[in-house]
């Protein structure tokens, strides 16, 4: 079960691209470019003081050898009204990316980088598999157990810390049958 679950992320990492080549757009000019989990690219929020709270930061264990993995958490306005998710920073990666999913050509799901985020306070911005997620590229293999420091840049709030928890499944499930 494990080798099966290693393979399909593995396969589903494969599948990131950039934008489209020729449109130069995350969406496809077939208008299969049906977004999955986030909000579109967001321009800069009125300055605010804001507060954010963040939950339930975890990353998955490198597959296979790859030095790319994926990173997922909850945040949440604790104070103000929004605030934009710019971008990330991870120890020790080379570089972190927003990205999302998408549902492409052939009605084949795809990854794709996205624009900053908007956070308001109509509630958490969830990143999760098979939705919004940080890409992180370039950092030294992680397994089980261990523990990444990291930060998450807002327009407003600045810099957030977040400890991501290496584990297989998100916080809550269960890993073992």
């Amino acid at each position: 079960m494990r080798a099966i679950m290693i393979c399909g992320l593995g396969l589903i990492l494969a599948a990131c691209s950039g934008p489209d080549a020729e449109t130069g757009s995350d969406m496809d000019t077939a208008g299969h470019g049906m977004d999955v989990g986030f909000s579109g690219e967001s321009g800069p929020v009125a300055e605010q003081e804001t507060a954010i709270d963040v939950r339930a930061s975890w990353m998955r264990p490198h597959p296979g050898g790859r030095d790319v993995t994926a990173a997922y958490v909850v945040v949440q306005l604790s104070e103000g009204t929004e605030d934009l998710l710019t971008g990330a920073r991870i120890e020790g990666a080379e570089r972190v990316e927003l990205h999302g999913h998408f549902i492409g050509e052939g009605g084949v799901m795809q990854m794709r980088e996205i624009g900053p985020q908007l956070l308001t306070n109509a509630g958490p911005m969830v990143f999760t598999p098979g939705g919004r997620h940080l890409m992180v590229f370039g950092l030294a293999t992680v397994v089980e157990g261990d523990s990444v420091e990291g930060v998450l840049e807002f327009q407003n709030a600045g810099e957030v810390p977040v400890t991501f928890a290496v584990r297989s499944m998100p916080p809550g499930q269960v890993t073992e049958y």
